[in-house]
């Protein structure tokens, strides 16, 4: 089952002095529960893609659809939650808050969510230890790799 769908993705920035077209009519499908990575060289509309695809920008045509539904047509609370609750990224550059430990750093989608703290430390611990970071919990992002 489709869960993320892109068709005729286009992105072009206009706003400098020539305009540059980042992607040309790209379509792409992820089903539910799939994990896929994407690279390429530097440049080459990687993060761009993934700004597009989690509705953090839109496209210059072509339409994003999470279960079918046109991102374009949700509001920005709809797209706040989409993000929160139905996809995750793991960009190259990290956002995590320096002043929290890696616990709680991955408990605030949950808390931001309305989970409650016993929910947030629960999901939080058992995703940090499913890549390898159970014994890192207590550790504040710059102690991190």
């Amino acid at each position: 089952m489709t869960f993320l769908e892109a068709r005729g993705l286009t992105k072009i920035y206009s706003d400098m002095a020539k305009p540059v077209q980042v992607l040309g009519g790209l379509d792409f499908s992820m089903d539910k529960g799939q994990c896929i990575g994407i690279y390429g060289a530097s440049g080459s509309g990687k993060s761009t893609f993934l700004h597009l695809l989690g509705g953090l920008d839109d496209p210059t045509d072509g339409e994003v659809l999470a279960d079918g539904v046109k991102l374009d047509r949700l509001s920005d609370q709809e797209l706040a939650d989409f993000r929160n609750r139905r996809i995750g990224f793991v960009f190259q550059f990290y956002y995590l808050l320096p002043e929290f430990t890696a616990l709680e750093n991955v408990m605030m989608p949950v808390l931001i969510g309305g989970g409650g703290k016993q929910e947030a430390v629960t999901k939080a611990s058992e995703a940090l230890h499913s890549v390898g970071l159970g014994d890192r919990l207590e550790h504040r992002p710059p102690m991190l790799s």
